[in-house]
């Protein structure tokens, strides 16, 4: 319930998230994490049209 996204969460810690190396892999990975808190983890792609997330889809059905 914290607004300012400087403080850590209690629960899940760090609140940003930066990957530089690996983006598209770094990101999938961190989505598939196993959670404390909770089991389920959902993503929102805001305007993600055509070429922008192929790559995302492409990575996440090769690691399926």
């Amino acid at each position: 319930m914290q607004p300012e996204i400087s403080v850590e969460c209690e629960r899940c810690g760090k609140r940003r998230h930066s990957f530089l190396d690996d983006p598209v892999g770094d990101l999938l990975s961190y989505l598939c994490a196993p959670r404390l808190w909770y089991k389920k983890v959902v993503a929102i792609a805001h305007n993600a049209k055509g070429f922008d997330a192929q790559f995302i889809l492409n990575r996440a059905t090769f690691l399926k």
